[in-house]
């Protein structure tokens, strides 16, 4: 497969305010993880953007990506690959697995607690919108909002503001699986 010229394609579509959702076979569906393998190996962020964008934009679900994509969450890469990753995982993990009727695996869960600790605001922001898609799953994140609420004069930073909006809705949808606190 030529991964440049897809790209491309995708991005000109993208321009023209097209959803570039391009259809791919198992078999370069293969292909591109084989390339993000190859890709963290050598540290080719750049070539690694390209490649996650088409899996983002593919028509069809491929959840055999799951491996690598938890694999590329748990791994030192810059901010932007690491949005990237999330949003490809969004597509490939949660709504595989929903598509399926099965539930997300530990894993994935794991590795999106490791980045709700990320020292970028926009990186904490991007997990928490890919954790808001886990539905009541989600949940299971409820104990880390306190340790990663921003103080207030932080919600000067948009990032740290949307962090804020994000945590108090997910709050607002799982208040009702919090256990009471018992009087003593």
């Amino acid at each position: 497969m030529d991964i440049e010229s897809r790209y491309q394609k995708v991005i000109e579509e993208i321009k023209l305010g097209h959803r570039a959702l391009t259809r791919m076979s198992d078999d370069e569906h293969n292909e591109l993880l084989q390339a993000l393998d190859d890709d963290l190996e050598r540290k080719d962020f750049l070539h690694m953007e390209k490649v996650l964008c088409l899996l983002e934009h593919s028509a069809s679900l491929f959840t055999p990506a799951e491996k690598t994509l938890v694999n590329l969450l748990n791994s030192d890469l810059p901010d932007p690959l690491i949005i990237f990753t999330l949003n490809t995982s969004r597509r490939h993990i949660i709504q595989g697995q929903f598509q399926r009727g099965q539930r997300l695996k530990y894993e994935f869960l794991e590795a999106l607690k490791k980045r709700l600790h990320s020292s970028s605001p926009e990186v904490v922001e991007w997990t928490l919108r890919t954790i808001e898609e886990c539905g009541n799953q989600g949940v299971y994140f409820l104990r880390e909002f306190d340790k990663i609420k921003p103080a207030p004069w932080k919600w000067f930073n948009a990032h740290q503001r949307a962090v804020r909006e994000l945590i108090a809705m997910l709050e607002r949808r799982w208040s009702r699986f919090e256990k009471p606190k018992s009087e003593s």
